[in-house]
């Protein structure tokens, strides 16, 4: 006759050490229990804008981190004073490494003479933005051109037209840059670029007092 399994039998008291130490991983944030910190529109980069969209967007696109820090830079001067130089750099900061880029330029589009083709330039503006080929890029409407690829997107947006700024016409260069995510090929995260993005153009619009319509979704 074959023997009985034996009946394994765990002390009661084991049981609650696991328990105990699971709840105190918890409780005080150890891996694998670590907490998102929390996003607030109070602590986001000024030049992000203030959409309702902009906080969502960054909670989901952003990876898990116990805590995010933003650091906001905006140089240079608006349109009205003659001026190409207006920059915006948005960085956001996860445990010691930058996680997201917002950058926003102004630069050249179009020279005062009309040379070059726009058609040229806006390709070869994308390329340089998102730094991959150009079979890889996706477009969405917004500005002159919206471009997406996993983990990045790109406005340019109209802003001065002759004569404000010496040269010609000029826009505004936006790249939202997602450092690194292991979920930032899906759909979902390149929507949240995109409206990073284009919340970003908008302020900048706005900032560089910018004449010419942006051209960007409502």
């Amino acid at each position: 006759m074959a023997a009985m399994p034996k009946k394994v039998v765990i002390p009661l008291a084991a049981l609650l050490c696991v328990a105990s130490a699971t709840a105190a991983a918890y409780a005080f944030e150890f891996p694998p229990f670590e907490r998102r910190g929390d996003i607030r529109a109070s602590d986001v980069c000024e030049s992000l804008g203030k959409s309702a969209k902009v906080v969502p967007a960054l909670k989901g696109s952003l990876p898990s981190e116990p805590g995010y820090k933003f650091d906001d830079r905006l140089d240079g001067r608006d349109i009205t004073q003659g001026a190409s130089d207006y920059t915006a750099d948005c960085l956001v900061w996860g445990e010691g490494r930058v996680l997201l880029s917002a950058r926003t330029e102004m630069m050249l589009t179009e020279t005062a003479e009309g040379m070059g083709s726009e058609t040229y330039d806006v390709r070869h503006w994308a390329k340089e933005a998102l730094n991959v080929r150009e079979s890889d890029i996706k477009s969405f409407t917004a500005g002159t051109k919206g471009v997406t690829v996993a983990r990045k997107a790109a406005i340019l947006v109209p802003c001065a037209s002759p004569g404000h700024i010496p040269g010609g016409t000029y826009s505004l260069s936006v790249v939202v840059d997602l450092r690194k995510h292991e979920e930032s090929g899906k759909p979902e995260v390149r929507q949240d670029l995109i409206d990073l993005a284009v919340n970003a153009a908008r302020f900048s619009h706005q900032k560089a007092k910018c004449d010419l319509p942006s051209r960007l979704p409502r």
